[in-house]
Parts: C-alpha cells; sequence; structure tokens
C-alpha cells in the first residue's frame, strides 16, 4: 500500500500513519509531564519544570511543578491584589489583614504581603508518583480545598464598597 501525504499527519481519509502508531506503542505508561516520550529519552523539558497559570474564584494562580530530590512537588502561587491603603479605605484595610491573619492561622499556607502591598498566598504539596496531570490537577485540588474559605473573604472583603 503506498503512502502518501506528509509524515506525522493524518490521511485523508482520517486514518493515523502507521509509524505514529507504533511510536505510541513504544511508550512506556503512565505517561509523565516531566518526561520524554520515548525509550530512554532523558526528558521532555530541558528544565524538567512544568509551569502554567489558572483562575479559581476570581484570582489568578500560577502554578509549578518539579521534582525535589526525585520526588513531584506542586507550588500554587494566588495573586490577592493590593492591600487597601489605610488613608483610601481604611476599613477593608483593618479587614482584609484580619482575614489574612486568620488565614495565616487557619492554613498550612502561606499568606503575605510584599513590599508592594501585593497580598498572595502560596502552597507547596508533595505529589505522588507518577507525575502525571491528574497528580497535579489533584494536588492543586487539594491546596485549594483548604484555602478556599479564606480566598473567599478576600474577594468578598476586596469588593466591599
Amino acid at each position: 500500500m503506498a503512502r502518501s501525504g506528509t509524515p506525522g499527519r493524518l490521511a485523508p481519509n482520517g486514518s493515523a500513519p502507521a509509524g505514529l502508531i507504533a511510536s505510541l506503542s513504544s511508550m512506556a505508561l503512565p505517561l509523565e509531564i516531566d518526561r520524554g516520550f520515548g525509550p530512554g529519552d532523558t526528558g521532555a523539558r530541558p528544565t524538567g519544570v512544568l509551569n502554567f497559570c489558572f483562575g479559581f474564584q476570581d484570582v489568578p494562580f500560577q502554578a509549578r511543578a518539579e521534582r525535589r530530590d526525585g520526588r513531584p512537588w506542586l507550588t500554587l502561587t494566588g495573586d490577592l491584589g493590593s492591600l487597601p491603603f489605610s488613608i483610601e479605605h481604611p476599613r477593608r484595610r483593618r479587614r482584609m489583614l484580619k482575614v489574612l491573619h486568620g488565614a495565616q492561622a487557619g492554613t498550612t499556607l502561606k499568606w503575605e504581603v510584599d513590599q508592594d502591598h501585593r497580598m498572595r498566598v502560596i502552597g507547596e504539596i508533595e505529589l505522588g508518583l507518577p507525575l502525571t496531570p491528574m497528580a497535579v490537577i489533584a494536588g492543586a485540588a487539594t491546596l485549594l480545598v483548604h484555602c478556599r474559605p479564606y480566598i473567599d473573604l478576600v474577594v468578598k472583603v476586596a469588593n466591599e464598597d
């Protein structure tokens, strides 16, 4: 049977090229997100780090999955916005600081205000092996479950008039 088309592309009839199917069969499962796909691959990402962003409860998060001493870790950093200045919104500032203080005492996550008055929440969790997309999502969900009530309060206080 003659082969037509560009290598790696679907044939006009919608079928996958034989070479593609053969290469899929050589992959070791489960596919880890920081590893290469073929036998003997040293890694798909030269840094071994996966960075991505997502939103949760109107808060933008940055996520970083990486291996430390051979174990996968996930770090989430949420940007909670700017702490209101006391001259503009003294009541809102007091309430926001009270929420952040309560969050610091009530969770294992780090709640901070930097020099530029930006509020952040940072959490880390060790992920199980293998480092799959499902493990990353489960780790992120686990961290967010612990801080969701405080994130809800931060968003509510930030939107007060």
